[in-house]
């Protein structure tokens, strides 16, 4: 580790020493699962006194009676603030993170003993390196969590086949290194509440020149929708959020959309496996659901397609046109 932290009473973290890493954990409203989530860091194999939680919560009320539990076992940095989205409150966070190391982690999820250690030696080894944890997920007890658990194993087989380079990590857990994050400027917030803004954050990385590497040995448990309401309205969330990330992503020239629409082409072979997997109880609801899926993420890319449309014809039609000369 390139740096330490002088040891302070409670493990405050002394404003003199900056700790190694900064874990931002963004949370909204999920106090159970927050608690799940600190409690996984309170067990890390890393020394809690060189790396700082900072928890960027958008609560109401805030989480101070979550956070209050885990003052004596981790150097946490509570820092309440407006709901602008994934991507701004990320980099609210890394803005005022005061770790070399940015380690983001999502509320929902559980990280393994020796995650953070991994994922931080990644980085402090080659700074060019994002790196990040495979994501497994609790014996399914619904059907949306085993749909979940199917539509990831699906995208993780088609971005990152055994034996290859990574492609894609997902933001809720990877780690880079600050100043080359804020260089990048982090992520984009134009893409306000929309998901997606970690697939369009990887591909200016990769752009960038750096590197993904998927840390073995390193894990994080997921915590899927146990809703069929909320199932659908992630996807379809999802969905809006691709168009916004294709949208940009063609601006930039840094690729075609057919080339990630390959894993629906191949859907029907790619789920064989990850569904003959699924207890038995709960095929039916998961083959159902998986139709709820496509259904919802085409959906929502239809839409937001429409709403650029009309926000472009808009924007033309309120330009402000050039005063003409005097006479």
């Amino acid at each position: 580790m390139a740096h330490g932290v002088t040891a302070t009473p409670n493990n405050i973290p002394d404003s003199r020493v900056a700790p190694g890493a900064s874990v931002l954990v963004m949370t909204f409203n999920r106090p159970d699962s927050l608690r799940r989530c600190l409690a996984s860091l309170a067990a890390q194999s890393l020394d809690s006194l060189v790396f700082e939680v900072m928890v960027i919560d958008v609560s109401s009320p805030p989480v101070d009676a979550v956070l209050a539990h885990f003052q004596e076992q981790l150097c946490i940095v509570h820092h309440p603030a407006a709901n602008l989205g994934v991507a701004a409150n990320r980099n609210l966070g890394a803005r005022v993170a005061r770790g070399d190391v940015l380690v983001f982690l999502d509320d929902d999820c559980v990280a393994s003993p020796t995650w953070l250690a991994g994922l931080v030696e990644a980085v402090v080894h080659d700074p060019g390196v994002l790196a990040g944890a495979r994501t497994v997920h609790p014996q399914p007890a619904t059907g949306p969590a085993a749909a979940g658990q199917v539509i990831n194993d699906v995208v993780d087989g088609f971005f990152n086949p055994p034996g290859s380079t990574p492609r894609f990590l997902p933001g809720l857990n990877f780690a880079v290194d600050r100043s080359r994050y804020l260089a990048l400027g982090g992520c984009d917030p134009s893409f306000g509440f929309l998901a997606a803004e970690d697939r369009d954050f990887v591909d200016r990385w990769r752009w960038a020149g750096g590197s993904l590497a998927l840390i073995q040995g390193a894990q994080v448990r997921h915590e899927h929708r146990s809703t069929w309401g909320g199932f659908a309205r992630q996807y379809y969330n999802y969905g809006r959020g691709a168009w916004h990330y294709h949208r940009l992503r063609r601006q930039r020239k840094h690729g075609r959309m057919w080339q990630d629409a390959r894993m629906h082409a191949a859907l029907p072979a790619r789920l064989v496996e990850p569904i003959s997997q699924v207890p038995p109880q709960l095929r039916l609801q998961t083959i159902l659901l998986i139709v709820v899926w496509q259904l919802a993420n085409l959906t929502g890319f239809a839409w937001q397609g429409v709403l650029d449309v009309f926000t472009i014809r808009r924007n033309q039609d309120h330009r402000v046109l050039p005063t003409p000369p005097l006479s």
